[in-house]
């Protein structure tokens, strides 16, 4: 008897002895939502174990170019999807800057690979290429993100407005003015939203993607304004467009 009571004893102190990441994996899941009239659609899984995360979105309905995307919010806030009331310079289009009061800024570039903090919110590099594509990466998040990572958006920017064929026109970016509105301009607003809390080894969240890697990681920085995190030194050159600075 005594022996069954050490072996349960032993027994008990390895499964505390466990991290709580190493034991539950988080479910999340999310479905996007068009804005500006874009068309574009898509879907979100990701699994959480502790602070890493493994990311899926699946996307089409988009311009046939890059797309800068990103994890946005403010932890403890009310994040949510931008809508017409936000369109502060009423030319009918809700710009990266306009939908901060509803989305938050950047917390985490969602890259094909390398950095994903705020400072490679314009590696457009690093970002998906498509007008349909799948997006699987795993990336180290900030501990306060994981923590309230139910309570996030993703978005996802860049829209041919004028059918040209590539980011051009008159109007530029509320974010770097060597940039169009076109290649920045948000097209898709996906809601983060806790599904289950699943055993460790338990449901994959969607199949190999386009862009993957073992993993990147994101520190939590971005307390700065919008504009000092997304213009990117250089980041101007890596946009195949024109380049007119007559503000709209």
């Amino acid at each position: 008897m005594f022996m069954n009571k050490a072996r349960r004893h032993r027994a008990v102190r390895r499964s505390v002895s466990l991290p709580l990441g190493a034991q539950d994996a988080q479910e999340f899941t999310g479905t996007f939502a068009a804005l500006n009239e874009s068309g574009a659609a898509g879907d979100i899984a990701i699994t959480l174990n502790g602070t890493s995360a493994e990311i899926t979105l699946n996307m089409s309905g988009l311009t046939d170019a890059v797309h800068a995307q990103h994890i946005h919010g403010e932890v403890g806030a009310d994040n949510v999807c931008p809508t017409a009331a936000l369109d502060a310079d009423g030319d009918g289009l809700i710009n990266t800057v306009e939908g901060v009061p509803a989305y938050g800024l950047v917390k985490v570039s969602l890259t094909t690979s390398g950095d994903s903090s705020p400072d490679s919110a314009l590696a457009i590099d690093r970002f998906p290429t498509g007008s349909t594509y799948t997006y699987t990466q795993t990336i180290e998040l900030p501990a306060d993100i994981a923590g309230d990572l139910g309570n996030m958006n993703i978005i996802v920017h860049g829209l041919d407005i004028d059918g040209s064929g590539t980011y051009d026109g008159d109007a530029v970016s509320s974010l770097d003015p060597e940039l169009p509105l076109e290649a920045t301009i948000p097209v898709a607003c996906g809601k983060i939203v806790l599904a289950a809390v699943a055993p460790t080894g338990g449901v994959a969240t969607g199949a190999g993607g386009s862009a993957t890697a073992s993993s990147t990681s994101a520190s939590s920085t971005s307390a700065a304004p919008m504009f000092a995190l997304l213009a990117a030194a250089g980041a101007a050159t890596m946009f195949t467009a024109s380049r007119r600075r007559r503000q709209v």
